[in-house]
């Protein structure tokens, strides 16, 4: 068999959909409908040419992709500005994107060793790990990154390529038993205008239109609840320092 294994260092990301294994169950027709506009989510937002605006550059097709039920592994093709850039710009795009489509997504960006044989459908290496573990272990609706990736935002902010926008910022992301200090993606901000609605927005109608996949807000479990409740606590504080 042709040894198509490919290795290296890059920017890797973890995302899936929230209360996936309840609807599956409850509703599989409905979960097979959502996982549909999930996937032509991904096929829309993850093609998707980005202009820099500090250098003018066009980039393109510096992800690739791998989907397992709710479960999207994006990679980028190595470590530059254009590799974290993509990365960031296009799973935030998916994120909003899928929240538009009532689609709940939470995920985790990671750097590192990461390898991949696509004829095997077989991804290894350390930074998916992190990505999988920094997306798993939060509370919330959201992204978080590693520290090498937020380092590499941090730079490349200096030369604004996202315009005057923080398209990143510290936070406090609630996990199962704690709070831990980390860097994430500011979605509310660089997405405000697709909101119209009031701020601050309660948990309640924030998580609306996702009732008709999981029922009443009233009728969730506590730790169900709290991941919206954290969600808009973030997205709150976010809007209100714009």
């Amino acid at each position: 068999m042709k040894n198509t294994l490919i290795k290296n260092d890059r920017f890797v990301a973890h995302f899936d959909m929230l209360g996936m294994k309840y609807l599956t169950k409850q509703n599989p027709d409905l979960a097979w409908k959502k996982l549909s506009a999930l996937s032509n989510a991904k096929a829309k937002r993850l093609t998707l040419e980005i202009q820099r605006l500090d250098t003018k550059e066009s980039i393109k097709n510096q992800i690739s992709t791998f989907t397992f039920s709710d479960t999207i592994i994006a990679f980028s093709k190595g470590s530059t500005e254009n590799d974290v850039l993509s990365m960031l710009i296009l799973m935030t795009e998916l994120f909003t994107y899928s929240l538009h489509l009532s689609i709940p997504l939470r995920g985790g960006i990671a750097h590192g060793r990461f390898c991949y044989d696509y004829d095997l459908n077989l991804f290894s290496g350390p930074a998916l790990v992190d990505a999988y573990s920094l997306g798993e272990s939060a509370q919330w609706l959201g992204i978080v990154l590693d520290n090498n990736t937020a380092e590499a935002v941090s730079s490349l902010q200096n030369g604004k390529p996202f315009g005057s926008k923080t398209i990143v910022l510290p936070w406090d992301v609630p996990c199962k038993d704690c709070k831990i200090r980390r860097m994430v993606v500011n979605w509310p901000a660089s997405h405000r205008n697709t909101y119209t609605g009031p701020i601050p927005i309660t948990a309640e109608d924030f998580y609306a239109p996702f009732e008709s996949l999981y029922g009443p807000y009233s009728s969730l479990m506590p730790n169900d609840a709290a991941k919206y409740l954290n969600t808009v606590d973030f997205f709150n504080a976010c809007l209100r320092n714009i």
